[in-house]
């Protein structure tokens, strides 16, 4: 029996062996469900996010999953254990359609394959080991699978999010007179990795690059990064421009402490706001702007939501408190308010200018932020799961600026 906590989601229990196996059995079928909808008769999957989807872990290997037949987790290295289908070994991926044959099973005519997450050369050899089939670009179609979570993968997220909530609530408590920024959030990973933190969190897209998380103390938060989050930072070397810098942390400036969980293969998603000093009453305000943000967003956020029309209501309650200028950035703002996550940081949906409508068991990221210009960065992040009622809070801990 895998003993894993929960919090009030869908299962109130321990997680026996049959009902994680059942809960696998559902990921199929979410996957199978959208392989149909391209009218692909399998996939093949590599990538690391889609084999811990499928198979609980991390191996080298290529798990081939039919619209109709039994899993097979082809494997090169390794020793895993797969909650649905069989284990095979292989020493090439040019070895599976002749196993496949042997066995009596068909081979696919369309094949959906990974092209948004291996790389061109994988692709193409994967492409050629099934000369008769035509590949098809699969990676969405995963994407789409993965962003309404399991009972299983909901309770992995709450436990994760339970731990980061109690870190970052301490977060003051580590700060001493005289840090950097730098020796701040080393202070925050340092007590992450001593309650089990796995050190990094996984990301989509090429130009994403993986770490723990951020800390951003004044104007360090304006300063604009190549990469995709809501608020960059310069970093402490070119070779990786985000996060921490390295600066003193002055009196009235503001520290935002965005660091993610990863407890167990899965993330949340969390960042709270911490002042040196005394801050002006600006900061304050556009703090309580953004909780309001979040507010109204959690309500709207049910079943059936509009991604868009959550992202609309955002901006206009930062433009009814005179602040769109500096939300979400100043010289770069970003077009998103929010995020899907789960194994990796950044899932579908994005509360952005998109269509997509919410679905049950969804979990979001929100984090309106403003940037207060010589002072730093306020606002905060909170990972919710979508419910009947609206969206849930997971990153349960006091969201009002702290004293450092």
């Amino acid at each position: 029996m895998t003993r894993i906590k929960n919090v009030d989601l869908d299962y109130t229990g321990d997680w026996t062996e049959a009902l994680i196996q059942g809960d696998f059995a559902k990921r199929i079928e979410r996957v199978r469900a959208q392989l149909k909808r391209m009218d692909a008769q399998a996939a093949l999957c590599t990538a690391n996010p889609n084999l811990l989807y499928l198979t609980g872990g991390i191996c080298d290997g290529f798990y081939y999953l039919p619209v109709e037949g039994e899993p097979v987790f082809f494997v090169r290295r390794g020793e895993p254990e797969v909650p649905v289908g069989q284990v095979v070994r292989v020493r090439k991926p040019e070895q599976i359609p002749s196993w496949l044959q042997g066995e009596g099973m068909p081979l696919p005519d369309r094949l959906a394959l990974e092209d948004e997450d291996i790389s061109q050369a994988l692709y193409a050899r994967l492409a050629g080991a099934f000369p008769k089939a035509q590949a098809l670009p699969g990676s969405r179609a995963l994407r789409l699978a993965r962003s309404v979570k399991t009972p299983l993968e909901l309770s992995l997220i709450a436990q994760g999010c339970q731990i980061q909530s109690e870190i970052i609530a301490g977060a003051a408590e580590l700060y001493r007179e005289g840090m950097t920024d730098w020796d701040f959030a080393c202070a925050v990973e340092y007590a992450c990795r001593r309650e089990g933190h796995l050190g990094v969190f996984r990301t989509f897209g090429e130009r994403m690059e993986a770490h723990m998380g951020t800390l951003l103390a004044g104007d360090n938060a304006a300063a604009v990064s190549p990469y995709d989050f809501a608020l960059g930072g310069a970093g402490r070397h070119p070779s990786l421009p985000v996060g921490q810098c390295g600066a003193p942390i002055l009196d009235g400036q503001t520290v935002m402490v965005d660091f993610s969980a990863n407890y167990n293969g899965y993330l949340g998603d969390i960042t709270r706001v911490f002042a040196k000093g005394v801050l002006p009453k600006e900061a304050y305000a556009l703090h309580e702007l953004s909780l309001q943000i979040q507010r109204e967003l959690a309500l709207m956020g049910k079943p059936g939501a509009c991604c868009a029309a959550l992202y609309e209501r955002a901006l206009e309650i930062a433009r009814e408190g005179g602040a769109q200028r500096c939300f979400m950035g100043l010289e770069r703002q970003a077009r998103f308010v929010g995020h899907g996550l789960g194994i990796q940081i950044n899932e579908l949906p994005v509360i952005a200018q998109t269509d997509t409508a919410l679905e049950r068991g969804m979990v979001i990221a929100l984090e309106p932020k403003f940037i207060v210009p010589g002072v730093g960065a306020v606002g905060t992040e909170n990972t919710y799961v979508v419910m009947e009622e609206g969206m849930r809070l997971l990153t349960r801990c006091p969201q009002d600026i702290l004293p450092l």
